[in-house]
């Protein structure tokens, strides 16, 4: 398991910074997800901890890059969002991947009307 960011990333990455950066007032969440390959190393004891660390090089990439660290977090899942069956290599690694989730601007978003009930 490895956290590195390919050369053909980083400049994919750099362009995705530079259009992000120009969303005012959006978060976006990192998220990191593997195959379901079981790893235990000393450095990453689960896929939980390679899919973070991966979402977490990015994020540091995305801030080197002229991303505010404010607007940005961190989250892994390990293998259990996979987007295809690991039953080969192939669709192993589409699920060794990251997402770049825009979260929502909750003031956008029409209020919920809750029906109140008595007792």
């Amino acid at each position: 398991g490895r956290v590195d960011i390919k050369p053909a990333g980083k400049a994919a990455l750099a362009q995705v910074a530079q259009a992000l950066a120009a969303i005012p007032d959006r978060e976006f969440v990192v998220a990191g997800h593997t195959d379901n390959v079981p790893i235990r190393t000393g450095r990453f004891p689960s896929n939980w901890e390679l899919s973070t660390a991966r979402a977490v090089e990015v994020v540091n990439f995305l801030v080197a890059n002229g991303m505010r660290p404010e607007v940005l977090a961190a989250s892994g899942y390990g293998e259990f969002s996979p987007v295809a069956a690991n039953d080969s290599a192939d669709n192993r690694g589409r699920n060794r991947r990251i997402e770049i989730v825009l979260q929502p601007n909750l003031s956008e978003l029409p209020a919920l009307n809750v029906a109140q009930t008595g007792t």
